[in-house]
């Protein structure tokens, strides 16, 4: 029965020890990719967002094998990766259509949004805090501020004039995703407001998701530690 019982129990994600290399090694791309995205982009100065499509797809590649997926959930991951890609290599030329730029970041909000329930889900299961564990909890809270960054944009699109972006309406991409993580980090300058009823509640469950996050990753992390070590002894 219990032979019976594991083939047929639905499995999202799995961890196994033969994995920890290959995730450590993918989780690491991921993270470089995520910081060049993150932190490097606003000071490189492109008129074109060629190297920001770039970077995106590359995080969507090295995302969907960040964490190990049962096979029927692999192939949908896979498919919808491919079209994730293939509308972000478009938006290089059409990147000046709105509505274009609305489907791009679309469909990769919700592609990163699955990638970090697969990670926070790795996180989860994990029997002990690994290096791949915790570049799992580190690469859900960057994925989280840059979904977070593509709904505020998706946001400003639909809404025009939702948040008053003090001049930086060139470079929209890089602007929102400051915002998004000085927002998610409840540190709030001041110098990028939301307007409208609509963005001043995305930017308050910003703030919230941002707080219950870190205390729930790490009262993961913590107890998985605590756990381990108290099996070692």
């Amino acid at each position: 029965m219990s032979k019976i019982d594991t083939k047929r129990r639905p499995v999202i994600v799995r961890s196994g020890p033969e994995r920890q290399k290959n995730l450590l090694r993918t989780n690491i791309i991921l993270l470089i990719s995520l910081l060049v995205l993150i932190f490097l982009m606003p000071v490189i100065p492109v008129e074109v967002p060629l190297l920001s499509r770039i970077l995106l797809c590359l995080v969507v590649v090295s995302g969907l094998f960040a964490a190990e997926f049962s096979g029927p959930l692999l192939r949908i991951l896979r498919y919808f990766a491919i079209v994730v890609v293939g509308v972000t290599v478009l938006g290089m030329f059409f990147y000046k259509s709105d509505s274009f730029t609305y489907l791009t970041f679309s469909l990769n909000s919700i592609f990163f949004v699955l990638i970090t329930l697969a990670l926070i889900t790795h996180v989860a299961g994990s029997t002990n805090v690994s290096s791949s564990t915790l570049l799992c909890a580190v690469n859900s809270y960057l994925l989280i501020g840059l979904s977070l960054s593509m709904l505020f944009i998706i946001l400003d699109l639909i809404v025009p004039n939702s948040f008053n972006l003090a001049g930086d309406e060139a470079n929209m991409f890089s602007t929102f995703v400051y915002y998004a993580f000085v927002t998610l980090t409840t540190l709030g300058y001041g110098d990028i407001l939301p307007l409208t009823p609509l963005a001043r509640s995305l930017a308050a469950f910003t703030a919230l998701f941002g707080q219950l996050y870190l205390v729930i990753i790490m009262a993961f992390l913590i107890g998985k530690f605590l756990n381990t070590k108290n099996q070692g002894s």
